[in-house]
């Protein structure tokens, strides 16, 4: 009955995932998305009522999360609807009805690859969109929600870890115990994450584990009954999946657990399979967008790997041991009270550990690179050693957190053990960090990838049971009776899974070949363009950005990642404006591997480009100059100096701007397949005497100079380069006016097509066409 119960609930998980992904919504997954952008739209001013879900404080402010709202405007109403807004205070309580009124303010989509997507991620939590300047009118509360009693305990258990710990010690052992990531320390959060082991950051099924399957477990081994043990523990985990917030991840890991409880005082056997395919239901019912959520995906992606991937592999091993026991017993005289050594004992818990650990690993990697674009090479041996003491950490938190409200001195003594734990991981992470090859940029595979990935990966991981199929089965040969025999068996069996499961890995890791490509990637108010060779070499022109905050960490490495480019090879920067190279100062910083960086031999020194030196040395990047003339690239790409010309001066250094003629030529036959033009922040006067000397003819690609300024963008030089395709980078709002007016009429007059990434996004032009990233809704 079970397994009946497990398939419809995976017959509704497909039905769920056709509709997110496919090209129908056959469950109407969309419809709320939907039905806001038909009546609201960005700015408008409206009242609303609703139920606060839950608060969470972000730098300072607290943001508040509201189901089942009604909202009013001038275009009409809209019922069961799901919002946020921000406050700078916390006191609204949780479960509080309240009344308020607002301006909408729709949330951000990514503009290019690798992006965080605002509006992706809060419509996967079933939020639609955010309230600003909001105007509080009403609060209704109840009885006992107006003491909002959870959130207080947690925010009094947080204030027991800052007086113990130290800030980020404070802040992690609160993300660890309570879910509270608001003191989460990022510096910490993003190491943990590049070395793999950003999960135990996270409230999951290890929290019930040991929270509350060990209390159900202790008050069962004192007498009391199935239903009372049932409805104690079940009674905790509630309240404890409501005090660390209700994620994803602890109401998956709480309805198992509470349907176990449940399985165990009707005496039926508890599937695991089953409970989790019906909690993934029940989510999905609820939110259909869940399915597009990394925490869904992460949560109930874990749980599959360690069933279907990470217990097989496991298997072999404990099979080994059971018959090396076996063995023992046999060769001493039958003597089976005689336990193995404590050496052996040891070593097989340290190798049922790294081998359990490598079985999530390879179960998780298509997971983690799809979110992340690379993964963490010793993220194996890591887990190993930082999962055993998971349960110490939580157990001594969790206690010393409750202690610290009756006792700060005695919370000091208990929170010792959580203190070097906690040093020890961060110890432990920074010197993995350091081995080279500590992680691997991979970029983006496809769904198609990832489901071959698994499904060779699940044969793998059940290799002996497909084996014994086979020979036994479909062969008809006879199991081994010689003990000796089938411990060799069985170790033979599970080296082959190993060497598989990393031949599995190892093609996993491998980037895809890319195609010739130009990507002018949205930056906002400044350049960033990569270029793909065709052949394996991989450029870029300029990358800063005056409008978007640390464009290099959220913006360029994101999409670099994504394309799975480890390192670029060639890195030209026009000039040393802050928006052509602020983001190449932050990679640089970060480590990022640029292998050289190439500029104009005119280029005037400034301190800009005294730090761009300075780090360059620092991160073992050659610094090339470019004369009028020169020619970088590849068999099939190059990029040649046209300007500016050998003793050129000014005290403008935007008149300085290195320019580059590409040319590609993809069979290699001498004839130009394609062509661009990149003139970094070059005026009229420039691109005159470019056209005048007759360095540059028609052009396929204009990557427009100075952002579209009225003093750029000339009409004898657009004449000369006559371009299909032009391109503006610039922000929406800045403060230069651009793309003007003038240069936008003389560009439309001269290309075929003019793209701007301010509406576009990422503007990606191949050969064969252009791409836009944002396509008109």
């Amino acid at each position: 009955m079970r397994r009946k119960l497990c398939m419809i609930s995976l017959i509704y998980i497909f039905i769920v995932a056709f509709s997110v992904y496919g090209p129908l919504d056959l469950i109407g997954a969309y419809t709320k998305a939907n039905a806001f952008s038909k009546h609201f739209y960005e700015g408008a001013s409206v009242t609303a009522t609703g139920n606060i879900v839950r608060k969470e404080i972000k730098k300072d402010s607290t943001i508040y999360y509201v189901n089942d709202a009604t909202v009013n405007c001038e275009n009409g109403t809209l019922t069961n609807t799901s919002f946020i807004f921000k406050l700078d205070s916390d006191k609204i309580p949780n479960k509080s009805k309240l009344n308020i009124e607002g301006n909408i303010s729709l949330f951000k989509r990514a503009t290019n690859e690798g992006g965080f997507d605002e509006r992706d991620y809060y419509n996967s939590l079933g939020y639609f969109f955010r309230l600003d300047n909001v105007a509080v009118k009403a609060v209704d509360t109840g009885v006992i929600t107006g003491f909002d009693i959870l959130y207080r305990l947690s925010k009094n258990i947080q204030g027991v870890y800052n007086q113990c710990l130290s800030g980020e010690e404070a802040g992690f052992l609160g993300s660890v115990c309570i879910g509270n990531k608001s003191e989460l320390d990022i510096q910490l959060r993003e190491l943990f994450q590049m070395v793999g082991i950003a999960h135990i950051l996270a409230v999951s099924g290890l929290h019930v584990s040991v929270v509350c399957m060990a209390l159900y477990r202790f008050v069962r081994n004192r007498g009391l009954g199935f239903l009372g043990s049932g409805f104690l523990a079940g009674f905790i985990a509630i309240l404890y999946g409501m005090l660390t917030g209700g994620s994803v991840s602890s109401v998956r890991a709480i309805g198992m657990f509470l349907i176990y409880i449940l399985a165990d005082i009707l005496g039926e056997a508890y599937d695991s399979r089953t409970a989790l395919a019906v909690m993934a239901d029940l989510l999905l019912i609820e939110n259909p967008l869940y399915i597009k959520n990394a925490s869904f995906i992460f949560s109930f992606g874990a749980i599959i790997g360690i069933l279907f991937i990470a217990l097989p592999i496991s298997e072999s091993y404990k099979n080994i041991c059971k018959w090396k026991q076996r063995l023992r017993i046999s060769d001493n005289g039958f003597n089976y009270d005689e336990k193995p050594p404590i050496f052996d004992r040891v070593r097989e818990w340290i190798a049922s550990s790294i081998i359990f650990s490598f079985g999530i690993t390879v179960a998780m990697l298509p997971i983690v690179t799809y979110f992340y674009y690379e993964t963490p090479l010793y993220s194996v041996v890591l887990n190993g050693l930082v999962l055993p003491l998971m349960p110490f950490l939580l157990a001594f938190g969790l206690f010393g957190g409750f202690a610290g409200l009756i006792s700060i001195e005695a919370a000091q003594i208990i929170l010792y053990l959580p203190h070097y734990i906690i040093y020890l991981y961060e110890v432990i992470a920074a010197h993995t960090l350091d081995i080279p090859f500590s992680k691997v940029i991979i970029g983006k595979h496809g769904l198609l990838q990832i489901a071959v990935y698994y499904l060779a990966l699940l044969v793998v991981a059940n290799y002996s049971k497909v084996v014994k199929f086979v020979k036994y089965t479909l062969l008809g040969k006879k199991p081994q009776d010689n003990p000796r025999e089938i411990l060799k068996g069985y170790k033979a069996m599970l080296v082959k899974t190993i060497v598989l499961s990393l031949l599995c890995v190892v093609v996993w890791l491998i980037p895809e070949k890319q195609d010739f490509e130009v990507d002018i990637i949205d930056v906002g108010q400044g350049d960033g363009i990569y270029i793909s060779s065709g052949d394996g070499a991989r450029f870029f022109i300029d990358g800063g950005s005056t409008s978007s905050d640390a464009v290099g960490k959220y913006t360029l490495l994101p999409f670099l990642k994504y394309k799975g480019a480890g390192h670029i090879d060639y890195w030209f920067l026009s000039h040393m404006d802050l928006d052509h190279v602020s983001g190449v100062l932050e990679l640089l910083e970060s480590g990022y591997k640029i292998d050289n960086i190439v500029l104009s031999a005119e280029i005037p020194k400034d301190d800009t480009l005294l730090e761009l030196l300075a780090l360059a040395d620092a991160n073992n990047t050659n610094v090339l100059y470019m004369k009028q003339g020169d020619v970088c690239g590849t068999k099939h790409l190059s990029f040649k100096c046209v300007y500016p010309s050998e003793g050129a001066n000014s005290d403008d250094i935007n008149a300085l701007s290195l320019s580059l003629l590409m040319s590609y030529d993809g069979d290699w036959d001498g004839v130009v397949d394609y062509s661009g033009f990149f003139g970094g922040d070059i005026g009229a006067e420039q691109e005159q005497a470019i056209a005048a000397g007759g360095l540059v003819g028609h052009v396929n690609l204009l990557k427009v100079s100075h952002h579209g300024s009225k003093y750029s963008s000339a009409s004898e030089f657009l004449s000369v380069l006559s371009p299909d395709v032009a391109v503006i980078s610039c922000a929406k709002k800045n403060r230069y006016g651009h793309p003007s007016a003038e240069a936008v009429e003389r560009l439309s007059s001269a290309a075929d097509k003019v793209y701007y990434t301010m509406n576009s996004g990422r503007v990606r032009v191949r050969v064969g066409g252009v791409d836009e990233y944002i396509e008109e809704e």
